[in-house]
């Protein structure tokens, strides 16, 4: 393994070096939270920042291609409306979007996803301490929340009190990413980031309070995640771990220059010679321009890990669209179908196609039947209210180059629908899953009705011992 490329880490500390010390600008307010771009399979649409954009230096980071492509992105760091957020989570007369969010999501105390474009504990928040004031608010109100980060301000003493205040609660669970065990090697990877062993640390921590903690291998990087995999879950296991979720590293074929450079020190480091052409090849091309390896190339992985939670009961979560039928709860974050410690974690929609996929794999698996699945099983307005609100989807992707009319009265239960009838759409799920659900025939309304379609490795695997019933 070669030393990293000077110009690589470079690049990185600079932009550490020029975020370090970085204060909130208050010209205007961070819009959060927002609903995932990934809500047609995502069990916590609900996610949220507090801060712009992330101080860590990770060479994959698949922030930095988006807002590097972004022509309205800027460099000044934004954080959210801590008061207003509060009147929401209180339903203290809020307005706009709090207001939103209170009639979607807070009053149903919906789980609050925290750490999507940013890192919840990153250098900002050691400079600025706006997540701390959240945190006491959401700690105040026993809010259900899951943190996903890989960040060290959460060690700092006032951070580790407030865990340790709510911590009878149980209304906090945690996600923390780790590529892999190998100290060194993160360091050629993911700079000015606490190093793998410091973050297992983080996990036995926040597990010895009596958290509910995930390891996070996301994401997985073959060639550098797989090496020292089983020590890695097994000191994972030994910190307390309840779960493991994992998907896989993707390329989006719309790359800048910066990304080019980032992409040719990951080739090096796999000992890939043309890391686009490799990504271009193996992919699968029913998925458009964001480019997912196929289920062969990643199967041996996912068998590992899922027999691993298989072995010490963690739940097994997958959120990669390849083998996500594999989760063993609802949940490809990895937060169980049932928590009696604190109920209000469970608060994850399960309308959605995560969910929708285990049922069906566990329905082949325990029935010998294959599952039909209608639009309307699967979305359901009146339980998901956010679906229908016009308010909420005008900022979705598939929004930007719309006029005002259109944007401003769609709503996600007709982005759902029109993504779930174009087979030529990459989010259709016959081509998001790569032929995993297999359109059968139209419905009275006219929507495409789906079947699960078995794999070949599911009967291998069977063979082999492998329970594919849980």
């Amino acid at each position: 393994m070669g030393k990293i490329s000077e110009e690589i880490k470079t690049e990185a500390l600079d932009f550490i070096k020029k975020n370090k010390g970085l204060k909130v600008d208050f010209d205007k307010h961070y819009s959060g939270p927002r609903i995932s771009s990934e809500f047609m399979d995502c069990s916590m649409p609900m996610t949220f920042d507090h801060y712009s954009h992330c101080s860590l230096g990770c060479t994959y980071c698949f922030a930095y291609m988006f807002k590097s492509n972004n022509p309205n992105f800027s460099e000044r760091l934004h954080s959210v409306d801590v008061k207003a957020i509060r009147k929401g989570i209180e339903n203290d007369n809020p307005g706009g979007r709090q207001k939103w969010m209170y009639e979607n999501f807070y009053k149903k105390r919906f789980l609050l996803h925290w750490g999507g474009m940013a890192d919840p504990f990153c250098n900002f928040e050691k400079t600025n301490g706006d997540g701390y004031k959240l945190l006491k608010i959401l700690g105040e109100n026993a809010y259900p929340t899951l943190f996903s980060f890989k960040g060290s301000c959460i060690f700092r003493p006032r951070y580790q009190k407030l865990f340790e205040k709510y911590a009878d609660q149980k209304n906090f669970a945690f996600q923390v990413s780790i590529i892999t065990g190998d100290d060194d090697l993160a360091r050629q990877v993911e700079i000015g980031v606490p190093i793998p062993s410091k973050r297992i640390k983080a996990i036995k921590m926040l597990s010895d309070m009596g958290y509910y903690t995930i390891l996070r291998l996301r994401p997985f990087i073959i060639g550098i995640t797989d090496i020292g995999l089983d020590e890695l879950l097994e000191k994972s296991l030994k910190a307390g771990i309840q779960g493991v979720s994992m998907e896989f590293f993707a390329m989006d074929s719309r790359v800048t220059k910066g990304m080019i450079k980032r992409y040719e020190w990951l080739a090096e480091l796999t000992g890939i010679d043309d890391i686009q052409k490799y990504f271009k090849q193996l992919s699968p091309k029913e998925r458009g321009g964001y480019l997912r390896l196929n289920r062969l190339v990643k199967e041996r992985f996912v068998k590992k890990v899922y027999q691993f939670c298989l072995r010490h009961n963690l739940t097994f979560g997958c959120s990669d669209p390849d083998f996500k039928e594999l989760n063993t709860s609802g949940s490809c974050c990895a937060m169980p179908d049932k928590y009696p410690d604190n109920p209000e974690l469970e608060n994850w929609t399960k309308n959605q196609l995560t969910y929708v996929l285990k049922k069906a794999r566990q329905y082949y698996h325990k029935k010998g039947m294959v599952a039909k699945i209608h639009f309307n099983d699967v979305f359901k307005p009146d339980e998901d209210t956010y679906i229908v609100d016009p308010r909420l989807a005008n900022d979705h992707v598939s929004m930007v180059a719309k006029n005002a009319g259109r944007r401003f009265n769609v709503t996600y239960l007709d982005i759902a629908r029109d993504t779930w009838n174009n087979l030529r759409s990459p989010g259709n799920p016959r081509n998001y899953f790569h032929g995993k659900m297999l359109p059968y025939m139209l419905d009275p309304n006219g929507d495409l009705i789906f079947k699960y379609n078995p794999s070949e490795y599911e009967e291998r695997w069977v063979k082999e011992g492998i329970n594919l019933k849980r």
